[in-house]
């Protein structure tokens, strides 16, 4: 699991730091995206062992995250508006899951002192 939020938080850096953009950003957000589809699939895996405050930000993320794509489908604005709305969207809610992922990480070697 640290390997994960290792890879989570430099590409989230490296996303950030693209996105400043407007092309890297198109380019790097579904990037992102796709790492921490990837990061989510691992940590369903280990969803029974997470604590219950892990589990309802999990909930809170992907609840986020059908909103946060509600939101966009919904809004028919000028092209330039949605694109920032999307791209503002998608890095909070990607420092979201960075978050969760460290939370994740700090569970897990209090665990790991706990037994030793």
């Amino acid at each position: 699991m640290t390997n994960l939020y290792t890879i989570n938080s430099w590409a989230f850096i490296i996303c950030v730091l693209i996105s400043f953009t407007i092309y890297g950003a198109i380019i790097a957000l579904p990037i992102l995206g796709i790492i921490q589809i990837i990061i989510s699939v691992k940590v369903i895996f280990n969803f029974n062992q997470l604590p219950k405050s892990i589990k309802t930000l999990g909930a809170i993320y992907l609840f986020s995250v059908v909103i946060a794509l509600i939101v966009v489908k919904i809004i028919v604005l000028n092209q330039l508006l949605i694109f920032f709305i999307w791209s503002l969207m998608a890095i909070i809610l990607a420092g979201f899951h960075l978050a969760i992922t460290r939370l994740i990480i700090n569970y897990n070697t209090k665990l790991s002192q706990i037994i030793e």
